[in-house]
């Protein structure tokens, strides 16, 4: 990981653990106090680590605790849903991008065309990548027709392009 940045840990399934790993040691978790998840620091496809706080920023909050008595929260960044180092999604990603795309499946109603759409579109919309409204703009219509199958699971990981399209 780069120099600048701590490490972050997270469990399989999403639950941010500590964005300070290093600096934090007292923070580490082997199992997540939400779910009971495994925990990681890096990619399982690459092995880089998932990137943490800021150093500058845990620094700033350092020196705060020691010239003030009054806490100071340490804002850690968001769990990313994908690696910098090698672009595929992290276990929480795929599990939620898996889960959309079996809710959406197994309605009956959808015709075969809609089914053979479905994963490339679910994956679209976790992507902010130029298919990504259009995708948005077929899901909304299978909502329209059959009601909102998946909603909260495709809006957790949806893009914002893809977000504002399935709101609207």
């Amino acid at each position: 990981m780069s120099d600048n940045y701590d490490v972050q840990q997270v469990c399989e399934n999403g639950h941010q653990i500590t964005g300070c790993y290093n600096a934090k040691p007292e923070d580490r978790q082997k199992f997540c106090q939400n779910c009971g998840a495994p925990t990681i620091t890096r990619c399982p496809d690459c092995d880089a680590d998932i990137r943490g706080a800021k150093y500058e920023y845990i620094q700033n909050w350092i020196d705060a605790r020691r010239g003030s008595s009054r806490f100071q929260q340490l804002t850690y960044p968001n769990v990313p849903l994908y690696c910098l180092s090698c672009g595929n999604p992290y276990p929480w990603t795929k599990n939620k991008i898996i889960t959309a795309i079996q809710m959406l499946t197994e309605n009956e109603q959808l015709d075969e065309q809609e089914k053979k759409t479905i994963e490339q579109d679910i994956n679209n919309i976790a992507k902010d990548v130029p298919q990504s409204e259009l995708s948005a703009m077929r899901i909304k219509r299978i909502w329209e027709k059959y009601g909102p199958i998946a909603y909260e699971a495709i809006m957790e990981f949806a893009s914002r392009t893809a977000a504002k399209v399935l709101k609207g």
